[in-house]
């Protein structure tokens, strides 16, 4: 079976699948494109016109919680539970991330104060949500327990840029346990390893040609 993953150097979905790929050790090739300015065979590939896409020899997947599920499903040990109700739990968990991610990103891109304030808010909440479920039962060391899971995948690139951000978006101090997850989460291997060369530069790169109130304030250098 061949992988060749389709991706935009910064995208925090995609990097969800580059740690599954890594953690399940799955040899893969990689092909970055410009998203916006895609090469003319990405639209035959990528119906909504986001990545990721993962070519599997002649087939496609899209959308990062299925190119997940699929990997999960055909390599080494599973990454979501086998008991039917605690797995759709993990999967609502994994919606809730992309959620986050872009409230984070609605944030740091709006044009002004009061939109960003308002992404703000709306992360904040999401936030509070997630810190009130894993109360209950702390992550030991990941979110279902002693194995990396593809929650864990989900939240990790989301904690990664929110930990990169020169002024940051999230009280912390409100959500203890879920930052004793996240800078945990951090620091493990496949997830460090999964960001591309050059992240610590690009990604404020990024936002500076956003142009967004967040840079305007956070990212004059």
């Amino acid at each position: 079976m061949q992988l060749e993953l389709i991706s935009f150097k910064l995208c925090p979905f995609v990097q969800r699948s580059v740690i599954t790929l890594r953690h399940k050790g799955v040899p893969f090739d990689t092909t970055f494109i410009q998203l916006d300015d895609p090469p003319e065979w990405f639209g035959d590939l990528s119906p909504l016109g986001k990545v990721p896409v993962l070519k599997v020899d002649d087939s496609v997947l899209f959308e990062s919680a299925v190119i997940n599920e699929f990997l999960d499903e055909s390599f080494g040990d599973r990454m979501l539970a086998s008991d039917p109700l605690e797995r759709a739990q993990q999967r609502a968990w994994i919606e809730l991330g992309s959620a986050a991610i872009f409230a984070m990103f609605g944030t740091i891109t709006a044009p002004e104060e009061s939109p960003s304030a308002a992404k703000r808010e709306e992360l904040a909440k999401l936030f509070g949500h997630l810190e009130r479920q894993i109360a209950k039962a702390p992550p030991a060391p990941f979110f279902s327990g002693a194995e990396l899971s593809l929650v864990d995948t989900a939240f990790a690139p989301l904690f990664q840029r929110l930990f990169a951000l020169p002024e940051p978006i999230l009280d912390w101090n409100a959500v203890p346990t879920v930052k004793c997850w996240a800078e945990r989460l951090v620091e493990e291997p496949v997830v460090r390893d999964s960001l591309p060369d050059g992240f610590d530069e690009l990604f404020p790169m990024m936002l500076r040609k956003q142009n967004g109130w967040y840079a305007r304030q956070y990212l004059t250098e």
